[in-house]
């Protein structure tokens, strides 16, 4: 059998594992690993957090670990600048890592590569064509900045003409959501589009006794930000104080002292956490893409309460284990129907199980991937 070797770019040290994205990148990182393909990391130091020397020589995963610093130039800089001002989907890369690029990928007989966001598609234009190559495309980009925008004057068509001309650089592109597919493959008849969602092992379990009640977890973003301020305003008053609350990760530092909020703002592994919650909140305001949060929490076979921004992603929007909500007030009542009705939340549970073996499921994702990497 011929070795199978991918060189992949991603930008971001994943180890720290401080949000979904991260989680994602494992998984399909996991995923090759078991399909004994030789891995090879091209990384920035610097970009959105650090490369040090105990992660760069992890071997776990990778063959090899190369780092370049984050080091746009001042016209680069500027140009960036102007771009955003234009409306333009913006270009990361810059000389030195394009550079680094090219020469990694002429180093080795790749039968892959693949880069992560349409930010940095023009990594692409450094390879030759006979390599396959594949966009993690992680986010509707433009549909993603409109959200993000504080202006009246958003430039939705020069920003989306820029992202499907980047897609369509690629052969395969792995998106997270299938509603995105079905709005960006049109636009790209060349592309291959594979939806390839977060995916975890089962953990299911039907005990009786919860350290919380609610569990939230969440970094810091836009979008989680403004769903716990959402929450902490409106819903929160509404429910009995004897409701105990677990907050984790970076959204802690959005959240006041309470007496019935415990906050951990990190913690290396969530699985016990899950384990000792009974429901899981997610109270999101908008974003783009699929709320791993929900997909994970399904995976614990655990109900989920959430809005109609939570589902965004997710295939099917009811009998699911999710119960919708998007007013103060309805959420509250969700929220205590659960905690209150035994019934109700066995057979929430019961769907949350089910629904995430039939669509998210390590088995099923792996069976999507296949169709690209071991055709």
């Amino acid at each position: 059998m011929n070795e199978k070797r991918i060189l992949i770019f991603y930008p971001h040290n994943f180890y720290e594992m401080s949000d979904g994205t991260h989680r994602r990148f494992y998984n399909l990182l996991s995923y090759f690993k078991e399909r004994d393909f030789k891995i090879d990391l091209l990384s920035i130091n610097g970009f959105t957090n650090n490369w040090t020397g105990e992660y760069i020589n992890r071997r776990d995963l990778f063959d090899c670990i190369t780092v370049c610093n984050w080091s746009p130039s001042i016209k680069e800089q500027f140009k960036r600048a102007l771009n955003i001002k234009r409306g333009c989907l913006q270009d990361f890369s810059f000389p030195s890592l394009r550079k680094k690029f090219r020469r990694l990928a002429e180093s080795k007989q790749y039968s892959f590569v693949l880069v992560s966001y349409v930010y940095w598609a023009s990594l692409l234009d450094e390879i030759e064509s006979n390599i396959t190559s594949i966009i993690d495309l992680h986010d509707f980009i433009t549909l993603n900045n409109f959200l993000l925008s504080e202006s009246n004057d958003f430039r939705l068509g020069r920003m989306f003409e820029d992202e499907i001309r980047a897609i369509s650089k690629f052969d395969y592109a792995l998106s997270i959501s299938e509603e995105e597919t079905l709005i960006l493959r049109p636009f790209c008849p060349q592309t291959k589009f594979i939806n390839v969602p977060v995916s975890f092992p089962e953990k299911f379990q039907n005990g009786n006794e919860y350290m919380f009640d609610i569990l939230f977890v969440g970094s810091g973003n836009t979008f989680n930000r403004e769903g716990i301020k959402w929450f902490m305003d409106g819903v929160y008053p509404m429910l009995p104080v004897f409701v105990r609350i677990a907050v984790v990760g970076k959204m802690c530092e959005y959240v006041g002292n309470k007496e019935n909020i415990t906050l951990i703002p990190y913690a290396n592994d969530l699985d016990e956490i899950y384990k000792k919650s009974k429901i899981i909140c997610c109270p999101l305001k908008g974003g783009t893409g699929l709320k791993v949060k929900v997909v994970e929490a399904m995976s614990y076979g655990k109900p989920v309460v959430t809005t109609s921004w939570g589902l965004t992603g997710i295939i099917q929007k009811s009998n699911n284990g999710c119960l919708l909500a998007d007013t103060e007030k309805g959420f509250s009542e969700a929220i205590l129907l659960l905690l209150n009705d035994r019934n109700e939340y066995r057979k929430n549970q019961s769907r949350a199980q089910d629904f995430f073996c039939q669509y998210y499921s390590t088995s099923i994702v792996y069976k999507e991937l296949d169709t690209v990497f071991m055709g």
